[in-house]
This record gives structure tokens, C-alpha cells and sequence, in this order.
């Protein structure tokens, strides 16, 4: 944010003398807590932590040592500035609004706007205060029950001002479940603006008399507060949601905090997140293979050779279709036929030898049927109704089903796009126990692919125990997918054309100006349509514009972030190409298990050219490599651009951008870490890393940038948050109609702040994509290494129900 202008010391308020302690509150507190305590049973359920004023959880001023859930989302507000300069003649009235995130099993992350009002302008105004701050906690328990529970964080980290900044350490002990007693010991940063009352020893209990009831009371180095918050209903709300408000009064202490104010919370979970425990792995014996069993989906993968196939494990499968469920399993794994009937001890050896062949006769599946060219059709037509396109139906060499298609409708995640498909063709041929080979492709590129025999696989999806294997996955970066279709004879061949059938791309797209000195929340929204025509394998042309919905006041034209809104043009004219490049062809016809070994058919390329946004227009070019299950990633791009509008000096003329990143995927927390560095779009060279973190088709990431300009006396450091959310049904509308019309599977929003610098200026140019790469959203956003679709199993599985 950029820094406030100083306000004038004003005489405080006479309604601001220092509030003795009230004895009737006093009374009160201690009343309602008796009463709840001779009223309700010693446990209940523990209450979700919320984020308080300063963005960490804890009550209204500290924190305790618990954390925001893994995988949800907190929202607060407070009609207070807790801890806000009191110095100027708003004091701490205003605003207080935290949003923060279950990042990972023991940290949690939050923001923080402190503002004493929204639109008064700091130059030109006492606006007050207006704060935009950065807050973590890390922390774990130490005791096997949980009870005790230790962390550590900070408050207002970076940035300029510091006005909340704060490290702390915090200890949370829970004797009873209805009580948790907290003790800590807080510094407060040494910046001139630093007004946080968080500074010294500090301790609190928290009581919950009722299930909806929590009331808390805490201290800090001679100050001291009391509050209550209700809670909603469960029912009230989806399942796993928290809400609650709450009431917070100053029992001693300066003028930090008002006597009184108010807060509401909201909990939100983004995503069931896996069991970060270990798991064991057990194993069966079928009729034909060894299975191996998880006991659910959070178990950590195993080693690559025991885990390719599917396996009749006890994976729970939602009723509604498309809703993956990954709870535990309730089912376990069936024993064979044979093992189900007990024979006695005594029994005759005639008896034994009939109850032999009765247990075999029941347990041999009927003999295969063969399967016609007219089920091929039906099933090419199956395919089509799904949404499927490019499709290609027929026979392999050994006799299996050959499947071919694209996937243009499932675009939220190729997950889904493959368990349809699977659906279809266990519905389609489990009768005849055809052996299958699938192949799904994104953009006529070839993502995944599953051979099996499509009566077990029919079984797998049922949840019922399999003879034999449901499927075996392939992806690029171990197997040439292409072979798995060689010399496959069709007898539906290219049903559905993807060239027959425009799309149209519909999403929102906003520029804000976040806590600045201009407003709390500067914006201009606008509708964005982009049109795409696919063309030959692997090519598209496409044009897209923007439609201005709304400008706040700062962003209209001829005032100060007017340059930058949205105006009615179409800015975007391209044409894509993208294609495999054969490397494995370096290895030679008979090394081709040394090819795959290496990644050789994992390696893809983009190419397009044209006009990209509103100031540029040019070449671009991209490869990417994902070798073995999807752990490493390799992408590099080049592009050259030219400067078509003249208005903006601050631009380059010409653009010449070269990048080069590495991305590791650590599995069992799906935490993405990823470096990139070289020349960015402006011609600023540096590097920058970033954490994404996935839950399900939700996405945060937390990133630290630094680059240079040529011209620049220093470089700049950056870092920002970013969201990333799907804004389209995880079915699109299928492509059998004139006009495809979609929404944006990957829609992100992002804030940033200038660290380590002595003005925090608004900058917009610096490690600035070129926003024309399309592999790693072509490969399933980034999410199409054989790990990934391992992990979701039980996706894929939910998804061929439906």
C-alpha cells in the first residue's frame, strides 16, 4: 500500500477517559459462566477457531495457540481498528476486515484492511488510518490428546508502516473441552507508527457454557477485555460452514481499543484435505492379480510398482454425481468366493470336493461375448452425449476396444473428463467383458490414458470386489500414450469434430487498488468474451474484448487510476499451435522402455503470434516437460513483442521476455513450489518463487518477487497472495450444439505489496507475464502427472457414476 499521510495530533474525545472496570459486567461474565457450567455436560465439540482484529485466531485481541483448519477459509470484521493510532480525530472507529487460510496442516496465513473510513483521500484529507498487513501463525500440538498446543506468528510482517506489527509465541492448554487456557509473551515491532496494544505477557480463557456459546476474557500487560460470541446453528448452514457474532468490551487499559464494539466471522471450508498421518497398506489376492488396498485416499502413495492399477478398496463414492467424497472407507475388501463357505473338519472328501466345485462354479465369470461394430457405434455415441468430441471407436490389435476423444466440456478438471469416460464404457461394455484401451486428449494432446477390462472396471465403479484389473493408468511422462492405439482399426472415426464447433468464454475481469491512499477498495470490473475456433490437430484461432461493468470513482476517466480501467476494445487477435515433439525418436525403435524412462514423450511445444493485449503484438513460443508421475516440472518461453500503442511511455517499445521456471509437487499436502526466472514482459529481469498450495480445484498461492529494470537504480521486492477458483459448472455446456458457451475454469485474484523499500508506490509493471501460455493449462492446469490422478482416485470414480 502506499504509505498515509501523517495527520495532525487532534485532543482526544472526552468519552475517551480510561473505563474503569464495571462490576455489574464483571458479575455478569462470572453468572453466565456458572450457569453454563452447572447446566451443561464437562465436553463438548470444540468450536472452529475465527480470526480476530489482527488476523490470527484467538479471541478479540490475542491469540491462542490453535489454527485455522487445513484447507478452510476465515473471514472477520470489527466496527474497530483495534489497536489503530489514537492520535488523530478518528481514533480507533473504522473499519477492521481479515481473510486468512488453513494453508497447510500447521500454518495458517491472513490479510488485514484497517481503515477509519473507505473513500477519503489521504492527500487531499485526515483520512485516518488505512493499513494493509500480512499476519501467519505456524504451530502443533505436543501431546498425543491434543490438550496442549503451542505456536508462534506475527502480526503486520513487511510493508512499511508496521502500525500492528508484532511477533509473538503462544501456549494453549485445554483441561476440560468446554475451557481453553492460553498464556504468551508478545514484542511489539520498534517502527515510529506502531500502535498495537499485542506487546508483553499476555494470557486468556475461553469458556463455551453452550454448544452455540463461547465466552472468552484476556490480558495484556495491564490491559484487559471480556467477550462473548454466538454462534449459528449447524443446520443453519453447509455442512462444515461456522459463523458466528460476537461482543467485546474493554475491562482496563488505554485508548488502543474502544469500551465497546462488535465482530461477526465466518468459517469456510475450501476442500476435505487428505490425512497427512501415515496410513497402512495391506494387500489381496484375486482370482487373476495382487491388488493393493489403501484403507482410504489420504494414504501417502506408494512406491511406483505397487500402485498403477485400481483396486476394489473400500474408497467411498458420493451419491450425487460429480461430488467426490473423501471420507473413509466403510467397506472392506471381499474375500474370494472359496473363502466365504466353511467346510467341517469331519466332513467327507466327497463333501469337500462338492463344495469345491460349487465355490468355483460360482465364482467363474461368464464367457466373453464378442462386441459388434453397432455397440462400437452405440458407444461412440454414449460418448458424444457425455460431451466428448474427436471421437474415435474401435479394435486393437489383441482385441480390446480402442477409445479415442477430447475432452472440451469437463474443463474444471481433466479428472473428471476421465472417469466419465470410463462410465461410459463400463455401462457400454461390461456385458461382453471387453478388455478397453482409453485414450483422453486436452487440444487433441494426448493427457492420460487407462487399459483394463471393462466388466471389472464396471465393478471397481460399483464398488463391488474385481476379477481381474479395472485399469492401469499411463500418462506421458512414463509411457508413449500414442502406442497404446497403434495399429488400432476404427470403426467410428472423428464423430463430433472439434473444428465444427466455436466457443465463446465468458468471465469477469477486475482491477483494484487495494488500501491505498486513494480508497479501501478501488475497482473497475468489466465482462471479458473471448471467441475461439479450433482449426486443424492442436490449433486455434481466437479474439476476445472487454464489455466495462463498473468503475469506482478513482478509476473514472481523468482521475487518478483512470489510465487504468476498462474500456470497450478488443484487444486480443491469436492464432495457437501445439504439438508433441517426438524425442524418443533420438532413442532409436528399440529403446523405446529407455525413452520412456527418461520422459522422452513428455516433452510439448506451443507456438502463436499475434496481437496478445492492448499494448503488444508479436511471436511467442513455449515448451514444457513433465517427466516420471508428474513430481518435476520443466517450462521455458520466449517471446518478442512490439509496442502498438504510443499513449503509455512508461512501456517498452520492444518486448523481448524469456523465462525459465522448475516446479516440484510434494504429493501427500498437494504443495506446489515453483521458481521462475529471466526477463519479464517490461524487460525487468529477476526471479520469483511461489507456494501453491491445492485444495481440490481451489488454489492459493504465496509468492515473493524481486527484478530490476536496466534503467533502475535498485531492484524491487515484492510479495503477494493470490486466489484461483473455477467460475464455470464442472461440466460445461457440451460442444453438440452451433456455439460451445463456457465459463473460465481458472479465474485468479491477486494483491501485492512493495517489501523492503522505503516507498511502497503502486507499481504494475514489474514480473509481468506475457499471458499467452496454454501448456500447463492445457495439461489440466498443471495437474496431469500420474501422481495426481492416483491421488484422485475417488474423483475419478464419483465422476464415472455419472
Amino acid at each position: 500500500m502506499v504509505p498515509a499521510a501523517p495527520a495532525a495530533p487532534v485532543a482526544p474525545e472526552a468519552d475517551r477517559a480510561p473505563y474503569p472496570q464495571s462490576p455489574v459486567l464483571a458479575a455478569a461474565l462470572a453468572l453466565l459462566g456458572l450457569a453454563g457450567a452447572a447446566a451443561v455436560p464437562p465436553a463438548h465439540a470444540q468450536i472452529a477457531p475465527s480470526l480476530n482484529a489482527s488476523g490470527a485466531t484467538g479471541l478479540s485481541v490475542t491469540p491462542t495457540a490453535q489454527l485455522l483448519p487445513w484447507g478452510s477459509a476465515s473471514l472477520g470484521y470489527d466496527n474497530e481498528v483495534v489497536g489503530g493510532p489514537i492520535t488523530n480525530r478518528y481514533g480507533t472507529s473504522g473499519h477492521n476486515l481479515v481473510a486468512g487460510f488453513g494453508l497447510l496442516p500447521n500454518l495458517e496465513i491472513s490479510g488485514r484492511i484497517a481503515s477509519s473510513n473507505f473513500n477519503t483521500n489521504c492527500y487531499t484529507a485526515n483520512c485516518g488510518i488505512r493499513d494493509l498487513s500480512f499476519n501467519f501463525k505456524a504451530g502443533a500440538q505436543i501431546d498425543r490428546d491434543g490438550r496442549w498446543k503451542i505456536a508462534a506468528g506475527g502480526t503486520d510482517v513487511g510493508g512499511e508502516t508496521g502500525n500492528f506489527r508484532s511477533l509473538y509465541g503462544v501456549l494453549t492448554y485445554t483441561p476440560v473441552d468446554p475451557l481453553d487456557l492460553t498464556v504468551g509473551y508478545a514484542r511489539r515491532g520498534t517502527a515510529r507508527n506502531v500502535s498495537t496494544p499485542l506487546d508483553g505477557p499476555f494470557a486468556s480463557a475461553a469458556y463455551r457454557p453452550l454448544p452455540w456459546l463461547q465466552t472468552h476474557i484476556e490480558y495484556v500487560d495491564s490491559q484487559a477485555w471480556a467477550g462473548a460470541r454466538v454462534y449459528a446453528p449447524s443446520e443453519w448452514l453447509p455442512a462444515g460452514w461456522s459463523a458466528h457474532v460476537g461482543a467485546n468490551v474493554r475491562l482496563r487499559g488505554d485508548e488502543r481499543t474502544a469500551r465497546s464494539w462488535l465482530s461477526v466471522g465466518l468459517n469456510v471450508p475450501l476442500y476435505k484435505v487428505p490425512d497427512s498421518r501415515p496410513a497402512a497398506v495391506s494387500t489381496i489376492t484375486t482370482t487373476t492379480t495382487t491388488a493393493t488396498v489403501f484403507p482410504s485416499s489420504s494414504t501417502p502413495p506408494a512406491p511406483p510398482a505397487e500402485r498403477k492399477a485400481f483396486s476394489q478398496d473400500g474408497l467411498r463414492v458420493s451419491d450425487v454425481p460429480l461430488q467426490p467424497d473423501l471420507s473413509p472407507p466403510n467397506v472392506s475388501p471381499r474375500p474370494p468366493a472359496s473363502a466365504l463357505l466353511s467346510v467341517a473338519p469331519t466332513a467327507s472328501e466327497e463333501t469337500r470336493a462338492m463344495v469345491a466345485a460349487n465355490a468355483a462354479a460360482a465364482s467363474a465369470p461368464p464367457p466373453p461375448a464378442p462386441v459388434t461394430d453397432e455397440q462400437l457405434v452405440a458407444l461412440g455415441e454414449a460418448l458424444r452425449a457425455k460431451g466428448f468430441e474427436d471421437i474415435r471407436v474401435g479394435r486393437a490389435p489383441d482385441g480390446a476396444v480402442a477409445v479415442r476423444v477430447n475432452n472440451a466440456s469437463y474443463n474444471v478438471n481433466t479428472a473428471d473428463g476421465l472417469g466419465v469416460a470410463l462410465g461410459v464404457i463400463a455401462r457400454n461394455l461390461a456385458a461382453q467383458r471387453a478388455g478397453y484401451r482409453l485414450v483422453l486428449m486436452q487440444r487433441q494432446l494426448d493427457i492420460v490414458g487407462v487399459t483394463g477390462q471393462a466388466d471389472c472396471l464396471a465393478q471397481w465403479i460399483a464398488l463391488g470386489p474385481a476379477r481381474c484389473t479395472a485399469g492401469q493408468l499411463y500418462t506421458p511422462g512414463t509411457t508413449a500414450i500414442n502406442a497404446l492405439l497403434a495399429d488400432a482399426s476404427w470403426v467410428v472415426d472423428g464423430r463430433s469434430p472439434s473444428w465444427a464447433t466455436p466457443r465463446i468464454i465468458l468471465q469477469p475481469v477486475l482491477r483494484s487498488a487495494v488500501a491505498s491512499e486513494y480508497g479501501v477498495f478501488d475497482h473497475s470490473l468489466a465482462l471479458r468474451a473471448m471467441l475461439q475456433q479450433p482449426l486443424w490437430s492442436g490449433a486455434w484461432a481466437e479474439v476476445a474484448g472487454n464489455t466495462p461493468i463498473h468503475d469506482s470513482d478513482d478509476y473514472k476517466q481523468g482521475q487518478v487510476f483512470g489510465n487504468s480501467r476498462f474500456v470497450n476494445q478488443t484487444d486480443r487477435y491469436m492464432v495457437h499451435q501445439m504439438f508433441r515433439l517426438p524425442v524418443e525418436r533420438l532413442f532409436g525403435k528399440d529403446n523405446a522402455e529407455t525413452a520412456a524412462l527418461w520422459g522422452a514423450n513428455a516433452l510439448t511445444g506451443h507456438v502463436a503470434a499475434g496481437r496478445i493485449d492492448a499494448n503488444y503484438r508479436g511471436t511467442y513460443g513455449e515448451v514444457r516437460w513433465e517427466p516420471g508421475e508428474g513430481r518435476h516440472r520443466l517450462h521455458a518461453e520466449a517471446g518478442r513483442f512490439e509496442r502498438i500503442q504510443f499513449y503509455d511511455a512508461n512501456l517498452p517499445i520492444h518486448s523481448r521476455t524469456a523465462l525459465a521456471s522448475y516446479r516440484y509437487a510434494y504429493t501427500p499436502t498437494r504443495t506446489y513450489a515453483e521458481v521462475t526466472a529471466g526477463q519479464f514482459l517490461y524487460n525487468d529481469r529477476g526471479v520469483r518463487f511461489g507456494i501453491k498450495q491445492w485444495f481440490d480445484d481451489v488454489a492459493i498461492t504465496l509468492y515473493v518477487r524481486r527484478t530490476k529494470f536496466e534503467w533502475a537504480a535498485a531492484s524491487r521486492t515484492s510479495a503477494g497472495i493470490e486466489l484461483s477458483i473455477p467460475l464455470t459448472p464442472r461440466k460445461d455446456m457440451s460442444p453438440t450444439y452451433p456455439v460451445q458457451v463456457t465459463g473460465n475454469p481458472r479465474w485468479s485474484y491477486g494483491i501485492e505489496t512493495v517489501i523492503r523499500e522505503g516507498s511502497n508506490v503502486l507499481s504494475t509493471n514489474q514480473g509481468v507475464g506475457a499471458n499467452v501460455s496454454m501448456l500447463d493449462r492445457t495439461f489440466n492446469f498443471d495437474r496431469a502427472g500420474l501422481n495426481y490422478f492416483e491421488d484422485n482416485m475417488p474423483r475419478i470414480r464419483s465422476a464415472a457414476r455419472y
